[in-house]
């Protein structure tokens, strides 16, 4: 029978072994630090006794990875899903401004819904009907080597059209500028998103903290399939002979009782313990960063559960009841700012789009997350290796792999399958 170590214990490398247990595959989870969930966890504020994210993360109806993972692992009930999509915006003066699909059929819904946006003049609503009718029919071909940007402008699409609709999805899902991403791949999520049945276009967000959602879920459902999960694992080094794997070395001990090895660990970790030649091009990742910060209230500002912000430094608010989490993403102008600046950059403004009262704020967290998601760009996407390696033992999975997808727990998912299934049917 095939035994397969998983390298890392995020959302690919717990993905990979569901799917590896599921069909009887002894595995064993290796994770280098003392907790499983990668770059989506949760943890405990100490002084608020809250449990909070290390990084928000939503999910799509489109994400079809995702879903079927959490299905896999009957988490699916962890999760609150949007039965037509709605995103409340905020203007300045608690002004909001509903991005809200209506109950006509599907995709009349979703274009009546961007055409009725009231952010946007007449002008530029008949503009964003105009650009989506076009999107199926637009070639990868005439988008080689732009970027989001330059594709829009062509597009007639106005500045504040940019500014106040497709700049907040791009930035949204890439974590950074519209002159750095990728107009190949914009138009692939945008396709995903509006082009795949009402449900892709729909939010879905987890009840409860990121751990309590999927990590423990994934973590039973491996272990009561027969799977095994060390923490606090790291990986050394491989022993390479011929094309196959024979060794690893974990905490300096040497192992080889396996078939089969899943490398499931970031591109920056992955360098740690295989040789430099490794990979056949040349790959070189660039990272964004990611801002989260988390504010409690004497009372909480907030029904709705997320609000979008426009023509803010702060991109979007979660409402997580007993406090609100601010995400800024593309934040690395900001990664420098002690915590009073950064706080004080929210506060100002929660001022202005809110008008709360300072003298609510209890407490604040600040979490940075430096290599957040890799950017991508036209350079990147087409030199991400695939899950399959030269070494005839040993696949690769994370979000970094060529999923075809951003840096997204989507892409993280798929590529934790993609590794599973190439394992199973491996002789």
């Amino acid at each position: 029978m095939k035994k397969c170590i998983v390298i890392g214990g995020g959302i690919a490398g717990l993905t990979a072994a569901a799917y590896l247990v599921k069909e009887g595959i002894p595995v064993t989870v290796l994770e280098s630090s003392p907790k499983l969930g990668g770059r989506a966890y949760s943890f405990t504020d100490q002084k608020t006794n809250s449990q909070i994210d290390n990084g928000q993360h939503i999910l799509m109806g489109c994400y079809a990875d995702t879903l079927r993972f959490l299905k896999l692992i009957g988490a699916q009930e962890n999760f609150i899903y949007q039965k037509r999509l709605e995103v409340n915006f905020l203007k300045p003066g608690n002004k909001i401004v509903r991005l809200k699909s209506s109950l006509i059929f599907y995709p009349l819904n979703l274009l009546l819904a961007l055409f009725n946006f009231s952010v946007l003049s007449v002008k530029e609503r008949i503009s964003v009907l105009g650009f989506m009718m076009k999107l199926p029919f637009t070639s990868h071909q005439k988008l080689v080597n732009k970027n989001v940007k330059d594709w829009l402008e062509e597009n007639n699409q106005s500045e504040n059209l940019i500014s106040s609709l497709w700049k907040i999805i791009a930035v949204g899902a890439f974590n950074t500028s519209i002159e750095k991403a990728s107009a190949i791949m914009f138009r692939e999520i945008l396709m995903k998103i509006f082009f795949n049945g009402n449900f892709s276009s729909t939010i879905i967000l987890p009840k409860e903290g990121l751990s309590n959602s999927y990590v423990n879920n994934a973590e039973n459902f491996i272990e009561k399939k027969g799977g095994e999960i060390k923490l606090s694992s790291p990986v050394d080094g491989v022993v390479i002979t011929g094309d196959k794997v024979t060794g690893i070395k974990i905490n300096g001990e040497d192992f080889s009782d396996f078939d089969f090895i899943i490398s499931a660990v970031p591109f920056n970790s992955i360098l740690k313990f295989i040789p430099d030649n490794f990979f056949d091009k040349n790959i070189s990742f660039k990272y964004s960063s990611i801002l989260n910060i988390h504010i409690w209230f004497n009372s909480n500002p907030l029904k709705e559960p997320f609000y979008g912000l426009i023509n803010s430094q702060v991109h979007w608010i979660f409402n997580k009841q007993d406090h609100l989490n601010l995400v800024i993403s593309d934040a690395d102008y900001l990664m420098n700012k002690s915590p009073e600046e950064l706080f004080e950059t929210c506060k100002t403004e929660l001022i202005k789009y809110l008008g709360i009262d300072e003298s609510e704020i209890k407490h604040y967290k600040i979490l940075k997350e430096k290599r957040a998601t890799f950017i991508p760009s036209n350079n990147i996407i087409y030199s991400r290796p695939g899950s399959k390696t030269k070494i005839k033992n040993l696949f690769l999975a994370g979000d970094w792999t060529d999923t075809g997808y951003p840096s997204t727990i989507e892409s993280a998912t798929k590529s934790g399958r993609i590794a599973a299934e190439l394992t199973i049917n491996s002789q």
